[in-house]
């Protein structure tokens, strides 16, 4: 064997030996936070949990402070840890990261929206009506719900406007306004309450008569 092939092989050995190392050094860590849902009522259970596909250190944080409250974060294994809040309170929505540090200096962080909503309730509103005709007729529908919600008032399926000047329309203050009643006007009116900005709602059937 030549001395130039001998030192080709003395390379190629050398190279097979670092890529490994390089191999291992360009792996990226992929970390996840499970939800079982994204939208928790009030007093609900709040369960997240961040995976890594390799071992290391997982912190949790929320509004950039770590969250070391050991009754509510606690490690699964060295890939797993959990973020259990027992019971929701609105204050615990908002972003929540997880932060991944490896033994050999790798670091990573996934983040969630978690959104907490209380309501919305009717507070006993009146589900039955009675008008004579061309009377005016109000109908309230009074909620609550937190952060915010939505109004909006159907009848056979369609939208109620709340244009000014329409007879039959929606008020500033949710309030169902049927300007001279008629006896077409009768019938049942659905108020839908809606936690603004999400897929939570809750409909209230009303009942309006006509009297002649």
């Amino acid at each position: 064997m030549s001395f130039h092939q001998e030192r080709m092989l003395n390379q190629l050995a050398i190279i097979s030996l670092l890529l490994p190392l390089v191999h291992s050094a360009g792996q990226t860590i992929k970390l996840e936070i499970i939800l079982s849902k994204q939208d928790f009522q009030v007093g609900e259970e709040m369960l997240l949990v961040c995976k890594a596909t390799k071992e290391g250190e997982m912190t949790w944080h929320k509004g950039g402070e770590e969250i070391d409250d050991e009754d509510i974060v606690s490690k699964l294994d060295y890939t797993t840890s959990k973020l259990l809040i027992k019971k929701a309170s609105l204050s615990d929505g908002g972003t929540y990261t997880c932060m991944f540090e490896s033994d050999d200096g790798h670091k990573a962080d996934a983040q969630s929206v978690i959104y907490v909503y209380e309501g919305p309730s009717f507070h006993g509103t009146t589900t039955y009506h009675e008008f004579l005709e061309g009377a005016d007729g109000m109908v309230p529908c009074l909620v609550s719900g937190r952060p915010a919600v939505d109004i909006t008032w159907l009848k056979d399926g369609e939208l109620i406007p709340s244009t000014p000047g329409v007879r039959v329309r929606k008020m500033s203050d949710n309030t169902l306004h049927i300007e001279k009643v008629k006896r077409s006007d009768a019938g049942t009116y659905i108020c839908q309450a809606q936690i603004r900005g999400r897929a939570i709602y809750k409909q209230l059937p009303v009942s309006v008569v006509a009297n002649g």
